[in-house]
């Protein structure tokens, strides 16, 4: 299957932002790709306020699922602010819009941003309800399991995933510049490697206009850890083959998914003291 990713910088400009998402599913769609993925806060990146909270017929899917129809691909939006019930707090949502335009389904973003450093204060769960269930979607003979950016820190979520048959793992993100220059990439390639699954990472880049600063460096894994594809500031689209067979050899070289102790794991832990 032939994918796109694309990285972005988008801004606070909703109506800009999708005219370059139709602009680059048009181009992904004239050079073969069945699915493209866009990163998280992909038609809005700014201060958060009411009116950037869609409904599920709001201008992002409703776009997103107009051009899906018309080129007959399916198309990932990797994270949009979707009304919860606060209006205070809405969810984080990640939608998969398949090739005839009906949204297939919606993840909600379960582990929320929090850091704090010199350079980065920030605290999603203050304005953000978090979601409670994994969401797997089958398209074109391959499972894809559904996340967003920080959860990428949370391997029990992708081991979940893929005990559920996820084949692919898509971690649309808006990543900080603080901690991607060091833990990006190393923590794609795990997820990667402990699951035996594709990973597909597309990234926001630059500065957004509330002052956060990305790691950029949209990213695909193969199942064996190897990077296919990097993305450099300022690229276009990254197209990426996913390869059943590739994907059959590695899972059958290698069953480590499969070998895991629950047992001794959930059990009491030694506690030992060398004196001297």
């Amino acid at each position: 299957m032939r994918i796109a990713m694309a990285q972005m910088s988008s801004g606070d400009d909703r109506a800009d932002n999708l005219r370059r998402m139709a602009a680059t599913i048009d181009r992904v769609a004239g050079e073969g790709a069945e699915l493209v993925l866009f990163p998280e806060a992909c038609s809005y990146r700014g201060a958060l306020a009411a009116e950037h909270v869609e409904d599920r017929t709001g201008p992002t899917l409703s776009l997103l699922s107009e051009k899906a129809a018309g080129h007959g691909i399916a198309v990932l939006a990797g994270g949009l602010w979707l009304a919860s019930g606060d209006p205070g707090r809405p969810y984080n949502a990640c939608v998969f819009v398949g090739p005839g335009g009906e949204p297939a389904a919606e993840y909600r973003k379960v582990h929320l941003f929090r850091l704090r450093a010199a350079e980065v204060n920030e605290d999603e769960g203050a304005y953000t309800t978090p979601g409670e269930h994994l969401v797997n979607v089958s398209y074109r003979g391959f499972s894809f399991g559904l996340s967003i950016c920080y959860d990428l820190r949370f391997p029990e979520l992708y081991r979940a995933l893929a005990r559920s048959g996820a084949d692919v793992l898509c971690v649309p993100s808006n990543f900080s510049a603080v901690t991607g220059a060091v833990h990006w990439e190393p923590l794609l390639r795990a997820r990667a490697i402990e699951n035996l699954c594709y990973v597909l990472a597309p990234a926001q880049e630059g500065v957004s206009p509330d002052g956060f600063v990305t790691h950029g460096h949209s990213l695909a894994a193969d199942p064996w850890g190897r990077v296919l594809a990097c993305a450099r500031d300022g690229a276009g689209p990254l197209m990426v083959e996913l390869d059943r067979g590739a994907l059959d050899q590695a899972r059958g070289a290698l069953n480590a998914p499969n070998e895991t102790v629950p047992s001794v794991y959930g059990g009491p832990v030694a506690q030992e003291r060398v004196h001297g």
